[in-house]
């Protein structure tokens, strides 16, 4: 007895409690974020520097134990020094909370969609950029970075929409398919599995909250009991828990509590949902969101109009260039083509004539603004009143007077911490932490052994517990993996960006080139975009873990002094903008032409025959899919090898080989028709591989100094 009284008064310099986020967490999971943590250190200096010693106390009916365990450091001078990490599991309190409701699951739902808007929208990096007042040619590409940022996102919203409601309306033909469905649905909506009964609870059931606030006022105070010091880490929905628990309102203080990290956390998110619960402002929300069709009706001819014009226009002049390349060159003096041209242009300039005097609004169209307008001014005074008679939750902490240090990392993808309002104190957004693998993912991923945010606690832990000169190294090692990892990042998701886009624009095309309806065309699409967007998310997924594998062992070894080897070798060169732009024109030039040539070629052999065309027509392809993906490469900033110039060489030496269309078979000093199609994505090829030889010699090792 006298033993287990000594153990529970035991006091640690400090302690960290981790807090998971929505979910059906199990006893000991959370707990592994605190494992990562030293696993990390672990690493670095040894076995015999760190030890792990799981539930050093013993449970009595006066101190209810939580799942914990202790972590011995002994590194620098004097005696070792110990941490106390725990885990505050809140996910099995919801047992008693009762079973979930389907009623109120679904108007819980239908109620939160305008939450998509902060979703999809811009967030606070592009925010700063669209509404900079400097207009230089950096802010200027950083804004066109945004706007494809968000164009990209709504297309991927767009796509995954699409083929939910292709789903459904297949599923809604066969009545068995159905019932079971709605079943499945039926069953998980009544299940403890409802994530959305979490967030729900949250967010409008204020009596379930308290209950929780007080399970974790519970998990806090038990801390304080035995640490000097106390750091919380709290990971999506735990993140907005305890800022509820830490609020300057909360019924208990915690005054040992020194350090507030909020980790993809969902205090934003579901402050705007306790926003929409608030009279009058979830239907205005709705209103608003109603009134897009009638702003986009309405602007028709100002738009949608003008926009088909100028598409067709492109697409047409487009046609005509390739149309010319595809040709041999001694058809350039063929009168026949030149009058041709001519005609063509000479449309074209009647369109834009015949077009611009009819951009103009009737009656309709008018009225349709009009009423657009003022319904959403009318929306917008009903939101206002609503907030000034039920002000926002308050964000604020009072955390400088009350001496809390207070962070907030996410992920520049994470759906959940990167919303853009409502804004927090300035000083407690950090930059962009980088990222692990993809948005599917990377909410759920803040925690794992090859991130950043373990070794950034990690060294956290060593200023705590006064390790001075190894929290100086860990800093400087983290500071410049983290800075690495995110420009990697960023190059990354802007190669992925870049392919979805270059396979949607040429998917669109055709239906752009006769209906000029940008939207419809996409749609249109959404079979080969989804599968595409599935492909490119698990190769960038693998590819990022990968990298980050190879980035933990080459962090690993940098600071414990060992020699890198073949498995710790991790590069990342960057081009800068700069050199980029003659091997993406000259890649994307060729690429152009070749996939224009394959199909031009396909529909000439399903018209005339195999026999009659050029037979080396079928290698266009791969040609152009390769002058594509380096182009896009290019673009991101990837150094690009020579050898994907030699591959793409390789194929049209294949393709001049194979045998010539029978227009040319008669002479064989008589110029072949492709002869100029080949020299011409010959030139390409030279232009692209030469800038891609000064890019390489321009590019930046962000590794040399890690």
């Amino acid at each position: 007895m006298a033993k287990s009284k000594q153990r529970n008064t035991t006091r640690w310099r400090v302690g960290y409690l981790f807090v998971h986020g929505v979910g059906n967490q199990k006893p000991g999971t959370t707990l592994e974020w605190g494992r990562t943590t030293f696993d990390t250190l672990r690493d670095v200096h040894g076995e015999q520097a760190l030890s792990w010693r799981d539930q050093p106390l013993t449970a009595s009916p006066e101190d209810a134990a939580t799942r914990h365990a202790e972590v011995v450091v002994s590194l620098g001078e004097g005696a070792s020094r110990r941490a106390l990490f725990a885990e505050a599991l809140w996910a099995d309190t919801f047992t008693a909370l009762g079973r979930p409701s389907i009623r109120r699951t679904l108007t819980f739902l239908v109620a939160s969609l305008p939450l998509l808007f902060w979703v999809v929208g811009p967030d606070r990096r592009d925010l700063r950029v669209l509404t900079s007042a400097d207009r230089g040619p950096q802010t200027r590409r950083e804004a066109g970075l945004a706007q494809l940022r968000l164009m990209w996102r709504l297309l991927t919203v767009a796509v995954i929409a699409t083929a939910l409601a292709y789903g459904i309306s297949l599923a809604a033909h066969s009545l068995l398919v159905s019932v079971l469905l709605l079943g499945l649905l039926a069953w998980f909506a009544r299940s403890r599995r409802n994530l959305l009964w979490h967030v729900r609870v949250a967010a409008v059931d204020e009596e379930r909250t308290r209950q929780l606030l007080a399970h974790l006022h519970r998990k806090v105070a038990w801390m304080e009991r035995h640490c000097d010091e106390v750091v919380i880490v709290a990971h999506s929905q735990g993140g907005y828990l305890m800022h509820r628990v830490l609020s300057p309102t909360a019924a208990q203080r915690h005054p040992k509590v020194r350090r507030f990290i909020g980790v993809g956390s969902g205090l934003k998110p579901i402050s705007l949902l306790k926003t929409f619960d608030s009279s009058g402002i979830g239907p205005s929300l709705w209103g608003l969101a109603c009134l897009v069709p009638a702003w986009l009706w309405g602007l028709g001819p100002w738009t949608w109009q003008l926009f088909g014009w100028l598409g067709q226009t492109v697409l047409r002049l487009l046609y005509l260039a390739l149309q010319v390349t595809v040709m041999p060159s001694a058809a350039l003096g063929d009168p026949h083509l030149a009058e041709l041209q001519r005609d063509t242009v000479a449309a074209e300039l009647h369109r834009a004539l015949t077009t611009l005097p009819s951009l103009r609004l009737d009656l309709a169209h008018g009225a349709a603004l009009v009423v657009a307008i003022s319904t959403a001014l009318l929306f917008g005074r009903l939101i206002n009143a609503a907030l000034q008679a039920r002000p926002p939750y308050p964000l604020a902490l009072d955390h400088h007077s009350r001496n809390i240090e207070w962070r907030e990392y996410t992920s520049p993808h994470d759906m959940v911490g990167r919303i853009l309002g409502p804004t927090l104190p300035d000083d407690v957004e950090r930059p962009w932490i980088a990222p692990v693998s993809q948005p599917l993912s990377d909410h759920t991923l803040y925690f794992h052994h090859t991130g950043v945010l373990p070794r950034r606690l990690a060294a956290d832990l060593l200023a705590d517990l006064g390790l001075k000169r190894e929290t100086a190294d860990w800093d400087r090692a983290v500071t410049r993996l983290d800075e690495v990892r995110r420009r990697q990042g960023t190059r990354r998701r802007t190669l992925h960006g870049l392919l979805i886009g270059t396979v949607a624009t040429l998917l669109a095309a055709p239906r752009l080139f006769d209906r000029p309806s940008v939207p419809l065309a996409y749609l249109r699409a959404w079979l080969p975009l989804a599968l595409l967007l599935l492909v490119l998310t698990v190769l960038f997924s693998v590819l990022a873990h990968r990298s980050a594998r190879r980035a933990a062992r080459r962090f690993t070894a940098s600071l414990s002094g060992e020699a890198s080897s073949r498995r710790t070798r991790w590069r990342v060169r960057i081009v800068p903008p700069g050199p980029r732009l003659l091997p993406t024109a000259a890649a994307a030039t060729g690429g152009l032409i070749a996939t224009y040539s394959t199909v031009r070629f396909f529909l000439a052999a399903r018209e005339y025959g195999e026999s009659h065309i050029w037979q080396g027509y079928p290698f266009l392809f791969p040609m152009g899919a390769g002058l594509l993906l380096v182009a896009c490469a290019s673009a991101a900033g990837y150094p690009v090898r020579a050898r994907w110039y030699g591959l793409i060489g390789v194929l049209g030496c294949m393709a001049l080989s194979s045998p010539p269309s029978p227009a040319a078979m008669g002479s064989p000093w008589e110029l072949r028709p492709e002869g100029t199609l080949l020299g011409t994505l010959g030139v390409c090829l030279v232009l692209g591989l030469a800038g891609s030889l000064h890019a390489r010699l321009r590019a930046i090792d962000l590794t040399a100094q890690l």
